[in-house]
This record gives C-alpha cells, structure tokens and sequence, in this order.
C-alpha cells in the first residue's frame, strides 16, 4: 500500500513540476495554481505513504533494515512541504520551477531503481538519535536545496540585470533583495539543522561501533559543508556580506552537502555496526 501512494505522489510531483515549467513559458496563473495544487496532493499523499509504512512497521519495534531509497523520499516530501510553506509566505511561484524537477529528480532513482535493504546494527535499531538524526538530515538538506534554489535564482536574476538583458525568467523573478533575504534565512535555519544532524550522527556511530567520528567520504562532506555554512553566517553578521557573495556560498556549500547523499548510495558502515 505504501508502495503504491509513493508512486501516486511521484505523478503528482511529475504533473506539479510540468505545471510549473508551462508557467514559465506561459504565465498563466492557472498553471502555477495548478502546480502548487498538484505539490500538495502529493505531499499529503506522500506523507500518508510514510504513516502507512510506520504503521505496518508498529510502534517500539524499532528498524531493523534501511535503504538509501527511503531517506530520499524523505527529503523529497520534507522539500515540498517546506516551498509550499515558503510560497504561501513569500508568494515564490517561480521556484516552483526549481523544486518539481528537482522533487522529481530524486523521488525516480530513489523509487524506481531497486536497491537491496541493508542491515541497521542492532545497537542502533532502538535508538532516539537515529530518528532524530535522519529527521534532521532529511529536514536541514530541503531547507538549504531551498536556499540553493534562491541563490541560483538570484545569480541568474544578477546576471540579467547587468547584461542588460533581461529575458523572461527575470520578468517572474521577485526582487533581489527579497531573494537574498529569504535565501540567507534558509541557509541559517538549514546549518541549525545540519548542526543537529551532525551531532546526533556521531552519537549513533559511538553507539553501533564505539567510534563518534567515524572516517568516511561522506562524514568529510557534511563537516566540510557545516563549516562553509558557518563562514557564509560569520560573514553576514560581522562583515555584512550579501548579495553574489553570500549566494555562491550556498551554492557551493549545497555541492558539499550532495556529496553526503551520494555516499548514502554505499554501505553506512555508521548503521551497520561492528561485524559490518
């Protein structure tokens, strides 16, 4: 059952996405309303797929197995529920266009290319951390792809406006300002979030194999991605950086953070405990 309501939210999020693509070409208010309609059905739907599935699992008996598939999802559903948060606030159709493809692009291999279920050691299989952990990871990598999706808005938009060209993405586009503005405000809600998703992470490591620091690739991603966040924040509140400066920061710190997932894609050997 679960199975199949990820699959109904994943031609939500395609029709959503497609949507907001023909808005582009054609701004026709229908479209974006459309689009943001479709987001949240599958939104809604999808979350439901996560109850069902926790349902199925039953309260206190812990996870015995994961797959890299499933944080994905995750982070998928936490993406779009947090642009529609943001589109209800800031009025954001344009990113709309940013966040269905991108919602899309993630939900695809994490669904439709089967991976085998691995092992979660027992240690951990009980353990706060762990769900916290994962929660964290999933809510503080949407809320920065948010602010990612901000910040190349915001150099594209820069870009147009010096070349003196300005095209029709730029005419959909809000002000610079309020792109720069929202932008940071996700970055630094994002790094709290990293924050606690990097801290949770070692006590789940100490936990399955007695190590809190455990030397992987993808360790080395999210700590080098913290520390670019926390220079981007350090930077806007002693030296006041803003504008270009501030949004290829985000950019680039995104690129770290992505690096973290892809190593998901290989055996956690944090989750899989000391006989992995």
């Amino acid at each position: 059952m679960a199975t199949i309501l990820v699959h109904i939210a994943l031609v939500a999020y395609t029709a959503g996405a497609a949507a907001f693509l023909t808005w582009l070409v054609r701004p026709a208010p229908g479209f974006a309303r459309a689009g943001r309609l479709l987001l949240l059905v599958g939104v809604v739907v999808h979350f439901a797929a996560f109850g069902v599935s926790l349902g199925v699992a039953g309260a206190g008996l812990g996870v015995k197995a994961w797959k890299g598939g499933e944080l994905f999802s995750l982070l998928a559903a936490v993406t779009v529920a947090g642009y529609l948060l943001l589109d209800f606030r800031y009025e954001l159709s344009v990113a709309g266009a940013f966040v269905g493809p991108f919602t899309v692009a993630i939900m695809v291999p994490a669904h439709l290319v089967h991976s085998d279920a691995r092992a979660i050691a027992p240690e951990v299989s009980h353990s706060i951390a762990l769900f916290v952990h994962v929660g964290a990871s999933a809510i503080g990598t949407a809320v920065l792809a948010l602010s990612f999706g901000l910040s190349v808005l915001y150099l594209a938009s820069e870009r147009q406006m010096k070349e003196k060209r300005p095209g029709r993405l730029f005419a959909r586009l809000p002000s610079l300002d309020l792109l720069d503005r929202a932008g940071y405000r996700l970055a630094v809600w994002g790094f709290v979030f990293l924050s606690l998703a990097i801290a949770t992470g070692s006590l789940v490591s100490r936990e399955a194999t007695g190590s809190p620091f455990p030397l992987a690739p993808k360790q080395g991603f999210a700590i080098l991605a913290w520390a670019l966040f926390a220079s981007l924040i350090q930077a806007r509140l002693v030296a006041g950086w803003r504008g270009r400066r501030v949004a290829m920061l985000v950019v680039a710190g995104f690129v770290l953070l992505i690096g973290t997932y892809v190593g998901l894609l290989s055996a956690a050997p944090a989750l899989q405990g000391t006989a992995a």
